[in-house]
């Protein structure tokens, strides 16, 4: 099960382009999980289409609402419905990614075999293998289940592109996931929400209100200080959440939503592996998302012709993925390159090489395949903390 059931989704080739398809007219932004008894997926464009399947006030209904409230109905919402799978006395209940030296690419560790992944872990995970391509940059679950949980985090952690918000009110559960760059860990303190003067004033939604007002914002953009007035939801108070409380937080990289001096603010932007930031991710999400499709464009404009297999077809496909790494410096998402003398040049700092088509193995051009492409890029980095030093002289 290990690598069926933990494993890198690979989009459709350019060559397959005819088997994509679209889910909603409006750009479906998050996607949220809910256990149900027939799995498959359904994108609503506003509450009142998620009234027509979910009661109000029930837990979907409630995060659709935050989500809405944060994009004003400009992004679509999709709910992915699993059930139970089937579990098999080998399945891995303990599955680690492990970051190389890239930073980019992961490797699955498999540790303790003879216990089982909960039926409902595997149920979401093989949903969300069917569906991740459906549109959503976020995916969170209705309700909290930590089986289920750590299962979509390893699965989303060997995915190239895509974030989990993994939202408890319990912090406790959350101090896992050490490597787990694409898991961002939101927390705060439970509130009955059943009652009704509750109910339209603050829920268990801060996953859904996060994820609702981030839509419609630059890729690269900073987080912390940048959210305030989540819908729905109401910031711990100044007063009883101490520096204490966020040291204890910080430790394991969890997210609250409390006051900084007298705004409500998200307290951090970073995501659960140490040093990795969710501005950093979506940043490397738009650069990947936009050369794949970008280079599909370029196969389907040359479509009669073809691109040739020569360094006029490569040098075509490597100035279409430059245009992506421009774009991506004009939006900040790349910092500038600098001199030898340290002074910034105006360009940003990326490269885009390739091999020729000579040398590349025959085998390659047999198989049509271009490969030797390395790009590297140096992420721009948003400044989140001050330390300042003082000198008193007497």
């Amino acid at each position: 099960m290990a690598t069926t059931l933990f494993s890198t989704l690979n989009r459709i080739s350019p060559a397959h382009i005819s088997n994509q398809y679209t889910t909603a007219a409006k750009n479906v932004f998050a996607g949220g999980l809910v256990k149900g008894d027939k799995q498959g997926i359904k994108v609503y464009d506003d509450l009142d289409a998620v009234a027509e399947d979910f009661d109000m006030y029930t837990p979907f209904w409630k995060k659709a609402r935050a989500y809405f409230a944060g994009n004003s109905e400009a992004a679509s919402l999709l709910a992915l419905t699993f059930v139970p799978g089937d579990v098999a006395a080998s399945d891995p209940t303990n599955v680690q990614a492990t970051p190389t030296g890239d930073g980019a690419k992961v490797t699955a560790d498999v540790a303790g075999t003879t216990s089982t992944l909960s039926a409902d872990a595997i149920g979401a995970v093989t949903a969300l293998k069917k569906y991740y391509y459906a549109g959503p940059q976020f995916w969170f679950l209705t309700e909290f289940d930590e089986d289920v949980a750590q299962a979509i985090s390893n699965f989303v952690e060997l995915q190239n592109t895509g974030i989990f918000l993994l939202y408890a009110n319990d912090a406790t559960k959350l101090q896992g996931y050490t490597d787990n760059k694409r898991t961002m860990k939101l927390t705060l303190p439970a509130v009955d929400d059943s009652t009704a003067e509750m109910q339209d004033t603050y829920n268990n939604v801060l996953d859904a209100a996060f994820a609702g007002v981030e839509y419609g914002r630059n890729p690269h953009s900073a987080v912390k200080y940048a959210l305030g007035g989540l819908p729905y939801t109401q910031p711990q108070d100044q007063y009883n959440f101490t520096p204490d409380d966020q040291a204890e937080l910080d430790k394991y990289n969890i997210v609250t939503y409390a006051y900084v001096l007298v705004n409500p603010q998200i307290t951090s932007s970073r995501m659960s592996a140490d040093d990795v930031h969710i501005d950093t991710i979506l940043g490397w999400d738009w650069i990947q998302n936009q050369i794949s499709s970008r280079v599909t464009n370029l196969f389907v404009q040359n479509a009669k012709q073809g691109i040739p297999y020569n360094e006029v077809g490569f040098d075509s496909i490597a100035t279409v993925i430059r245009g992506a790494f421009i774009d991506a410096g004009d939006l900040d998402i790349i910092a500038p390159e600098v001199d030898a003398t340290g002074s910034e040049t105006g360009k940003p700092d990326y490269s885009v090489d390739y091999a020729k088509p000579g040398e590349l193995p025959k085998s390659y051009e047999t198989k049509r395949e271009m490969r030797g492409v390395k790009t590297k890029y140096h992420p721009m980095g948003m400044v989140e903390d001050v330390y300042i030093e003082n000198t008193i002289v007497m």
